[in-house]
């Protein structure tokens, strides 16, 4: 997760917990960071036919 505002980020996590944890402890800590944004890395394997 990513703070629109300051961006500054979680760690990355497999799991959504860890990085939603994260979000609520930045809120707390700054109250006027309401904006948040996932980012979601997927990774892809490409080979050459033939």
């Amino acid at each position: 997760m990513q703070c629109v505002v300051d961006e500054e980020s979680s760690l990355g996590s497999e799991d959504y917990v860890e990085p939603q944890e994260w979000v609520l402890e930045h809120l707390d800590k700054n109250p006027s960071h309401l904006t948040y944004r996932e980012i979601i890395t997927r990774p892809w394997r490409a080979w050459r036919r033939g």
